[in-house]
């Protein structure tokens, strides 16, 4: 068994306005093994270079420093700290993206799934980052047939948007609408 590694932290910037069921995948990259992307085929497998992480600044960059004396002084040039994060992306899971073969594609491109990397699930809504296990995941998570979601709203959103129906959008007279539309979905 794979041990769990620490949840991937990114900014969620979603908005409930935008229906897309989104799978968390991690992408396969290298600028020596696969060089301007025309590496041959399975070249990840391979690939001495840690494919599936890059080196990023992180934040919490030191920019003033304490002296033995009590002085605070800026730095002329901030110390920065620079770690490995994982290469994730979102694969659109939709029949309108590819006939829904997007993850497939990926797969074969790949990429692979955080799991399969140590790191926690990530919630399937898009631009949504959640995690949905370990220390930082909600106490309610949403395990549907229509994908695994952090929050009601946004499985309820996703039920919706595949079954075709139309969605008020929570705006000005709407509000009360959606409420009520979102609360009658039973994603369970």
């Amino acid at each position: 068994m794979v041990e769990k590694k620490k949840t991937y932290e990114h900014k969620s910037s979603g908005g409930l306005n935008r229906p897309l069921r989104m799978v968390k995948m991690i992408q396969a990259r290298c600028r020596i093994c696969n060089e301007d992307g025309h590496g041959k085929r399975g070249w990840w497998e391979t690939c001495p270079h840690k494919p599936y992480s890059r080196i990023e600044e992180l934040p919490g960059a030191v920019e003033f420093e304490e002296l033995e004396d009590g002085t605070i002084v800026k730095l002329d040039k901030p110390k920065v700290a620079y770690g490995r994060v994982p290469n994730m992306k979102q694969v659109p899971l939709d029949d309108k993206a590819a006939s829904g073969r997007m993850v497939q594609i990926q797969l074969e491109r790949g990429s692979v799934f955080p799991e399969d990397q140590g790191y926690y699930p990530i919630c399937e809504y898009r631009n949504c980052w959640v995690p949905l296990a370990g220390p930082d995941a909600p106490k309610t998570v949403f395990h549907t047939q229509k994908g695994n979601f952090h929050s009601h709203d946004e499985a309820a959103i996703i039920s919706l948007q595949q079954a075709g129906k139309p969605i008020y959008l929570g705006l000005g007279q709407d509000i009360e609408r959606r409420r009520e539309q979102l609360d009658q979905v039973n994603v369970r």
